[in-house]
């Protein structure tokens, strides 16, 4: 295996940034496991397309089944991707769901099932992962959040919380991981059009949300607002997203940065995580932990 040639498992690869992630990795050489649920259901199409695509252009890519919100799926699919390939370089945690309501209006059980993909999935995979890397003593740790993970607007404090959520995860697993040869970074994407706007998840009481009239964001006013912003600013193309976690697999160890904003609309958090950095690496330098600290880049 060359220095280029990574065994990766994405997560969340039927479609948007995850799909174009294994079709870009895979053609630059690398053996991908794509992983998505309902491989002989929902997404039987998906599995089948990227399949005939991997015949095709003679690329090695292989559909897993795997559902993040289910312990036991994920320690069945990390284990056919070792016991299949005899390693595991790469873990790019992609898949996830968003909402769109007023916080008030959402009951627990659609927070939970937004924080068992978006954060608990990503969690138990690193986790699973993790003995792996750490005995192969080389390994990454790429989780997809968001700007909305640094962030905020009204309606999405839901979907924020479990992206802040796993940032802080991300972040303190650079930090836990040093030493090891095990790396952990973020990549925040902006606005862009995929199939994650138009399938969001909405507050289980309606009336509530009606209570808070313009705040209440629903998501055909969502969808109106990004369509102008879209056509009236170059937000650029989900590809660029792969684009960058291409680069960050590819990237030296010890050279990648702790978080990959990415997108036309992401200055404000690539201001705000400049400020971060510096108050982390003083907090770091503070509390006698000198050597973590230059992992804060």
């Amino acid at each position: 295996m060359s220095a280029q040639d990574k065994v990766i498992l994405i997560t969340g690869t039927s479609t948007g940034f995850g799909r174009l992630a294994v079709e870009t990795l895979a053609r630059r050489g690398h053996t991908v496991y794509a992983t998505m649920r309902n491989t002989g259901g929902k997404n039987k199409a998906h599995a089948e397309a990227i399949g005939e695509l991997a015949k095709s252009e003679n690329l090695k890519i292989k559909v897993v089944e795997l559902d993040v919100t289910d312990e036991g799926s994920i320690a069945r699919a990390v284990k056919t991707v070792a016991d299949d390939a005899g390693r595991i370089d790469v873990l790019v945690n992609n898949a996830g769901i968003a909402s769109l309501g007023p916080v008030e209006a959402f009951d627990q059980s659609q927070a939970e099932r937004i924080f068992a993909t978006n954060f608990f999935g990503p969690f138990n995979l690193s986790r699973a992962v993790l003995p792996y890397m750490r005995a192969q003593k080389t390994g990454l740790l790429v989780h997809v959040s968001s700007g909305l993970g640094r962030l905020l607007i009204p309606g999405f404090g839901v979907y924020a919380a479990s992206k802040y959520a796993l940032e802080a995860i991300s972040e303190t697993l650079r930090l836990e991981l040093a030493g090891t040869g095990v790396d952990s970074v973020t990549v925040e994407p902006g606005a862009f059009e995929t199939p994650l706007l138009g399938s969001f998840v909405t507050p289980a009481n309606q009336d509530i949300a009606s209570e808070y009239g313009e705040v209440n964001v629903t998501p055909e006013k969502f969808g109106a607002s990004v369509a102008e912003y879209f056509s009236s600013n170059e937000s650029g193309s989900p590809q660029d997203v792969a684009d960058a976690i291409v680069e960050l697999i590819e990237a030296a160890a010890g050279s990648r940065p702790t978080r990959t904003p990415v997108g036309a609309d992401v200055e404000p958090v690539r201001r705000l995580n400049e400020h971060s950095n510096a108050a982390q690496r003083d907090l770091l330098n503070g509390f006698g932990f000198a050597p973590f600290a230059e992992l804060v880049s």
